[in-house]
């Protein structure tokens, strides 16, 4: 049961955004968040300095945690090193990070360099390295609206929410991830703890008939499974979305589908973000997605997304 000051405060917002939000539709911005905290392009994935940057721009986070083979969680996206680390052996960035290697054998790699090969105009980020979820969540202490989705990479509910609560921020955590029953899990050690549910497939869709259908079946698929259980434990989520404004349906899922179901969510008391990953390096598609409904964001493209929310909240004043 969802009983805490805070969840009842954001009750409270939501109700006000569900039925007003064409008057006060950025209440709920800070929800937005960058895809393993860098995006494609402009900073490297899951390191602390790419962390602070993302907060320091008023955006929340969405990082991975995964653990390394003596049980030390630390944020990396990938089961290996070979797409973030430079500077090391290839039999190195072949091993499993959590089966085959310590954190005193990654925790010096250079894990920014890599940036320069896809964005040859990028800053030198050659000193970021891998951080620990410790001192990710040290950093997070002490600045209530630093926000971070953890998206789990086999570090476990349990795990991720003591150290949560260890560093006294279980408050500004989300437990993110496509398995809603590891969600309910994370809600039930810490007692209505937040929690964020993404729901997308793969392969890259075309904007055809099938494959809209194909998006679309997959999301009432998860849709079904929330609400047998009444939406228990999901505190907000995020939609993967395809955009083509060439396309006669520019959306992947439909807009009209996408409206649907986030008008659902709404009345259920549940924010909806949605990331589009065709088409978000476009400040077009952010507006086109509000206003569908939703109430936040996530990207690959931080620097377009930034823009788009301080323009919202400038025309809701």
């Amino acid at each position: 049961m969802k009983n805490t000051t805070l969840v009842l405060a954001l009750a409270a917002a939501l109700a006000g955004c569900c039925t007003s939000r064409h008057l006060d539709g950025t209440n709920l911005l800070h929800l937005s968040h960058v895809h393993r905290g860098g995006g494609k392009l402009e900073r490297p994935d899951n390191t602390l300095e790419t962390f602070k940057w993302c907060w320091e721009n008023g955006s929340a986070l969405e990082c991975d945690c995964r653990k390394t083979k003596d049980g030390v969680g630390v944020m990396l996206h990938d089961k290996t090193l070979k797409r973030t680390a430079r500077g090391i052996s290839e039999e190195l960035a072949k091993k499993d990070v959590s089966t085959e290697l310590t954190w005193d054998e990654i925790k010096d790699l250079d894990v920014g360099s890599y940036l320069r090969e896809l964005n040859p105009g990028a800053a030198d980020f050659g000193d970021n390295r891998i951080p620990t979820i410790g001192a990710t969540f040290a950093a997070m202490k002490g600045h209530p609206t630093y926000l971070c989705f953890v998206d789990e990479k086999g570090a476990g509910p349990e795990y991720i929410a003591a150290k949560a609560r260890e560093a006294g921020v279980l408050d500004q955590v989300y437990y993110t991830g496509q398995d809603y029953p590891k969600a309910l899990d994370w809600n039930k050690a810490t007692k209505g703890g937040k929690t964020l549910i993404w729901i997308g497939t793969w392969p890259k869709p075309k904007h055809t008939p099938e494959d809209i259908a194909r998006f679309e079946a997959h999301f009432e698929k998860k849709m079904d499974e929330m609400r047998a259980n009444g939406f228990k434990g999901v505190s907000a989520v995020s939609l993967h979305t395809y955009y083509d404004p060439g396309a006669a349906e520019p959306f992947v899922p439909s807009a009209a589908y996408l409206k649907k179901i986030i008008a659902e969510f709404h009345a259920n008391s549940i924010p909806v973000c949605s990331i589009p990953f065709e088409g978000g390096e476009t400040e077009e598609v952010y507006f086109k997605l509000h206003e569908l409904g939703c109430d936040g964001f996530s990207t690959d493209y931080p620097s377009v997304m930034f823009k788009v929310i301080k323009e919202l909240k400038a025309r809701a004043e």
